[in-house]
């Protein structure tokens, strides 16, 4: 081919992606419309987990600018101890990005350029997959498409809700796209320079997945298996393009464990001593794909919309989980794609190939292995066991039927640690999107009737209307304004709202306004670390109710919130619905202040302040060893041993008393009467003492720990 020839079909193909690029982002626009309307001012969603994104966002440019410091800790929450960050859904590189537009303009604006930027280049990223799986002389409207069917799933739309870590989904084509091309280039002398620079490709894409979303890199490494897969299946054809292949794949992922190592080293120290990240096995069971939600409409749409709402509350999960519809057209243009993609040879790529990649190309741009990969994520969607409309489906004897996330998920590394499981059918839209381009390219290149070649352009036009979410809910602040008048107060102290039974993240919104510490606040995974379920008055006010501490409230509840460095406490009616809720983190706030004055009072919120030189009493901060509370029993279990810390305001003699749930010596301590005592001398400041039965391992269960002081020494 002459170079002109060669510069001029490369211009042309840039630009091509250009203007696809472009129409992605119009797209965009009018699916999230109104908030083109609002960019300023409001953000996508529910109201709910934007707003820890909101904050993430904000604490990234805190983290860098003001402080100098990594954004992956932080003693904004959960102080005074503060929180590691790690396994938080920060999608860091989200605040990196947008660290300018966070500048300049405001975390409105930087929070919807994510939104725009990452439906925008996610359907770019399908794009170019679609045009070098399809070909060079393939339909750019084809694969225009795949990149729509993957950008606008509603798997996408709904997780616009409030989950910028999932909508940032737009490295993983372009990570596919580069693994493929590395895999398929690998070992050849003509294309040796281009097979380095997609293997980098590839590990920084890797990289930049991994920014966005921990979940995204195990859809990656089950993709690469798939792939490592599909070339022993071809070992006997070409040997050594398996063995250069699986050089390839290694060395994308050593390059990543390299590059991303300062943050995977302690993900994994931590993975390794504590089991905080790692949810409730029942979790998977509800945050996994039913397999009617695949077929059922999306609850967005302005026709059908309110119906498929309607539909969706036989499934146990939110909308944004449950959603995995699949589009009915989708499907139709994937089976036709299926039809006539293995009518047809795939095509090699764009560039010159020698005779071992073009085989290559043969095998990763043909149906079979994208159906493959398509049969692969939407098995793992399913989770654990199959569930059908809302149910779990039971075999004739009655019994569950397993699927393979069940096997997966032991033998995966840190694949235990994952919630949602529905979200793999990310890459389901993927492939169905690649799937579905075979099927627009053969109506579009179909030369026996021009009705075939006009109904290409129908079809993907009904795609979109199908996948139409318009009107999208928007989210505005509602952060009353005594919290701008706090933003003004210089002096130190965090701030305790109220009610916190549960976490929240409108505190977190309201605290990238006044920028004051919070004693309670809401992460993605609840560290137990955090004093929150460990300390008295916190315990009160998280339980509606005691924990095992007795304490005093009315009479120390000040003096131990002055000790964790609170300074202002919030009671926020609008978060408390009328019930017990209310009632009792009310009755709590009066034990605590009695007849003491708010300094800001309203319909909504009631503030007071706490005199940080209140008097300090001794207290007792459960530690390490300690089970979660039993709020039926109203117990809390150890098996060998656990750690309690004794805060003591001044040196003495004091006493540890321990009662039991049951009447028994399973504890290695002094008996008297009904309780167990352990016999202390404390010095100022922390004092731990821990608490051992009788046995090793055994279980011991504990109904009240209260300390009694005794004397100076």
């Amino acid at each position: 081919m002459p170079g002109g020839e060669r510069v001029r079909r490369g211009l042309s193909g840039r630009s091509a992606a250009v203007i696809a690029a472009f129409g992605y982002l119009l797209l965009s626009l009018v699916f999230t419309y109104p908030l083109v309307l609002h960019f300023d001012r409001a953000i996508p969603g529910d109201g709910f987990d934007g707003w820890q994104n909101y904050w993430n966002l904000w604490w990234v440019k805190v983290a860098l600018v003001e402080r100098h410091t990594a954004p992956f800790f932080t003693d904004l929450l959960y102080f005074p101890t503060g929180v590691s960050l790690l396994f938080h859904t920060l999608n860091p590189f989200n605040g990196l990005w947008t660290l300018p537009i966070q500048l300049a303009f405001g975390l409105f604006p930087a929070y919807n350029s994510v939104v725009l930027f990452s439906f925008a280049i996610a359907g770019l990223g399908g794009y170019l997959l679609a045009r070098q799986v399809l070909g060079p002389r393939s339909s750019r409207l084809a694969a225009f498409m795949a990149g729509a069917v993957f950008t606008f799933a509603p798997v996408h739309i709904a997780h616009l809700l409030g989950h910028m870590q999932v909508i940032s989904l737009q490295w993983i084509p372009f990570f596919v796209l580069y693994l493929l091309r590395a895999v398929s280039g690998a070992g050849h002398a003509r294309l040796r320079r281009a097979g380095w620079r997609d293997i980098g490709l590839a590990a920084l894409f890797l990289i930049l997945v991994a920014l966005c979303d921990w979940y995204f890199v195990l859809y990656c490494l089950i993709f690469t298996a798939v792939v490592c897969t599909w070339l022993i299946a071809m070992r006997r054809r070409r040997a050594a393009s398996l063995w250069r292949g699986l050089r390839v794949m290694a060395a994308i992922w050593l390059i990543w464990s390299a590059m991303l190592s300062p943050l995977l080293w302690p993900m994994v120290r931590e993975a390794s001593r504590f089991r905080f990240m790692v949810p409730d096995p029942a979790q998977s069971r509800v945050l996994s794909a039913d397999l009617l939600a695949f077929v059922m409409p999306q609850g967005f749409h302005p026709l059908w919309g309110e119906w498929a709402r309607a539909q969706g509350q036989r499934f146990p999960a939110s909308i944004s989980e449950h959603t995995v519809f699949a589009g009915y057209v989708t499907l139709a243009l994937a089976a036709l794609g299926g039809w006539a993609g293995r009518r047809r040879a795939a095509r090699p790529a764009a560039v010159a190939s020698p005779a071992g990649q073009a085989d290559l190309w043969a095998a990763f741009g043909s149906v079979g292995f994208w159906l493959t990969v398509l049969l692969v994520f939407f098995v793992v969607s399913l989770g654990p066991v199959l569930h059908i409309a809302g149910r779990t489906a039971l075999l004739p004897g009655g019994g569950e039927i397993p699927l393979p996330y069940g096997w997966l998920v032991r033998v995966v590394p840190f694949m235990e640690i994952t919630r949602s499981i529905s979200r793999y059918d990310i890459v389901v839209m993927l492939a169905l999107g690649v799937l579905a381009a075979w099927g627009v390219d053969w109506l579009r290149r179909s030369g026996r009737s021009p009705w075939l070649r006009w109904s290409a352009l129908a079809a993907c036009i009904g795609v979109l209307f199908e996948f139409l979410p318009v009107p999208y809910p928007l989210s505005r602040p509602d952060t009353p304004a005594w919290y701008h008048t706090l933003a003004a107060d210089v002096r130190p102290g965090a701030v305790l709202n109220l009610p916190m039974n549960w976490d929240r993240p409108g505190y977190l919104l309201y605290q990238t306004v006044h920028g004051k510490p919070l004693t309670a606040a809401y992460i993605s995974r609840e560290d137990p670390r955090t004093l929150v379920e460990r300390a008295p008055v916190l315990q009160h006010f998280r339980r509606l109710g005691p924990d095992i501490i007795a304490f005093d409230l009315a009479g120390q509840g000040q003096g131990v919130l002055a000790d964790l460095g609170v300074r202002w406490v919030t009671l926020d009616r609008y978060k408390m619905p009328s019930g017990a809720e209310r009632e009792v983190t009310e009755a709590f706030a009066r034990q605590v202040f009695g007849a003491q004055p708010a300094v800001y009072h309203d319909e909504r919120l009631t503030a007071y302040e706490i005199n940080p030189a209140a008097p300090r009493p001794s207290y007792l901060i459960l530690d390490a060893g300690w089970e979660p509370f039993d709020a039926v029993s109203r117990t809390r279990t150890f098996a060998g041993e656990a750690r309690v810390i004794v805060r003591a305001a001044e040196r003495g003699a004091a006493a540890l008393r321990v009662v039991l749930a049951t009447d028994s010596a399973a504890l290695a301590a002094a008996r008297d009467g009904d309780a167990f005592l352990v016999p202390l001398t404390l010095q100022p400041g922390d004092n731990p003492v821990t608490l051992r039965s009788r046995e090793p391992g055994q279980r011991v269960v504990v109904r009240a720990l209260s300390l009694s002081i005794q004397s100076e020494p």
